[in-house]
């Protein structure tokens, strides 16, 4: 009987034991837990996730207000082309169309030969049949 009290014995000793490695560890995690260590690095990661969390909507609201600027100056540029863009080119080929004109004129005045300009007579004289006749 010896041994078996031994066995008792010995199986009473190791779950004590095994009781008291469960409460051992129990009271390591908590004061793993309830360190400021752990603390400490749960406020890092916490300020580096609202940190990326921030980085993230900034990043994605400056995407859609330069997807949004982009499509304003898009609809302002159509708008242009459509409304205003065929009205000016009409515009700009009139007076380019004019100005040419104007240039061809005074170019083929210069190239024709030089012809003897006259001076207009002054009111109180008159010219007949290329004289010029004073008033008595």
């Amino acid at each position: 009987m010896s041994e078996q009290n031994q066995n008792r014995s010995s199986t009473a000793t190791l779950e004590t034991e095994l009781n008291k490695l469960g409460e051992n560890l129990s009271n390591l995690v908590k004061a793993l837990w309830d360190s400021e260590e752990r603390k400490s690095v749960e406020r890092e990661i916490t300020a580096g996730v609202q940190s990326a969390n921030k980085a993230l909507e900034d990043a994605a609201e400056k995407m859609r207000k330069d997807r949004t600027a982009e499509q304003l100056r898009q609809g302002v540029k159509d708008a242009w082309e459509n409304a205003r863009g065929p009205q000016i080119m009409h515009e700009v080929q009139t007076g380019l169309t004019n100005s040419l004109r104007k240039l061809n004129e005074e170019i083929s005045k210069r190239a024709e030969p030089a012809q003897e300009v006259k001076p207009n007579p002054p009111a109180s004289e008159t010219v007949v049949d290329g004289t010029t006749h004073k008033p008595e």
